[in-house]
């Protein structure tokens, strides 16, 4: 291991169940990603023109990209048109893997779980558009949206990572400090597309408004309790979930595939493309894009 953190930042992840790590990515681990997300943008206004949800000249093609989804979805005569095509898991790409094995965002796994390392099946893109009632994540555990029984026992890493800067008013997220160590919480809560805890029910604690910037993550771990703010400015806040395990130990998500990130006893074993991730999917009979999941999986 090059860098990673400190031995005072493992001990904060441990104690407090996150950690902010500023300056981690720099600008070339994001920008192959982002320029896919700009042409996946193109594509999805394309699509709405010609599906006539979108008037041709409402298509914003100089907004920047930070931007140029919220003014087309404004515009948009079905609220959810882009959202649903955008957010979400299926943005296997070369940009996505690129930044997923990007070293000084291994290193920083590393330091927690050691150098053998499973880029762990669950990840999310998400584009949070504002106003959006869909988009509305309220408090939860990452753990309470996978399989508890199977990875109970595991550390799952888990990295959001803003590709815009994210700030209160966009809808960064607010994490309760200590509360992993609550236990597994019911999740009875409901919102139009999540599940999660009631504010009334939860621990204990202080909460934590984690405003990053680009190029900065915010760690955390499977039972952190944590919500995204209401977002009400006119733009768009990026960002991705990308999570971590040690290799061999369960994920949660058994019928999903991930991929070797790094293994210093295997080395032959790690992944070297997108190809490997989507070939993985491929072999177990799986719609890579993740549009068609196993019945009562997502």
């Amino acid at each position: 291991m090059e860098s990673g953190i400190d031995a005072g930042q493992v001990q904060h992840f441990r104690d407090e169940g996150y950690l902010i790590v500023r300056d981690l990515l720099p600008p070339e681990a994001l920008q192959e990603f982002i320029a896919e997300l700009e042409i996946k943008v193109e594509e999805a206004v394309r699509e709405a023109v010609d599906t006539g949800c979108l008037a041709a000249g409402d298509t914003f093609p100089d907004a920047p990209f930070d931007q140029r989804l919220a003014l087309a979805a404004r515009a948009c005569s079905d609220h959810l048109f882009f959202w649903d095509r955008l957010q979400g898991k299926h943005h296997k790409t070369a940009g996505m893997f690129r930044l997923r094995t990007w070293p000084s965002l291994l290193d920083a796994t590393e330091s927690l779980i050691g150098p053998e390392i499973f880029a762990h099946p669950q990840t999310v893109l998400r584009p949070k558009l504002p106003d959006l009632e869909d988009g509305i994540v309220p408090w939860h555990q990452d753990l309470a949206y996978l399989n508890p029984e199977e990875a109970g026992e595991t550390l799952v890493v888990n990295f959001w990572i803003p590709l815009v800067d994210a700030t209160a008013e966009n809808g960064c997220l607010q994490v309760l400090a200590g509360s992993h160590q609550a236990g597994l919480l019911p999740h009875d809560h409901r919102v139009p597309r999540y599940h999660g805890v009631a504010e009334e029910d939860l621990p204990a604690g202080e909460i934590v408004t984690c405003e990053v910037a680009v190029g900065d993550a915010l760690m955390t771990m499977e039972r952190l309790l944590h919500r995204s703010l209401p977002h009400t400015t006119d733009s768009v806040r990026w960002s991705l979930d990308t999570r971590y395990s040690r290799i061999g130990l369960p994920t949660g998500r058994t019928h999903k595939p991930g991929f070797i990130a790094r293994s210093r006893e295997k080395p032959d074993s790690v992944a070297r493309s997108h190809l490997d991730w989507i070939r993985a999917f491929e072999e177990a009979g799986l719609d890579w894009t993740e549009k068609v999941m196993p019945t009562g999986k997502g």
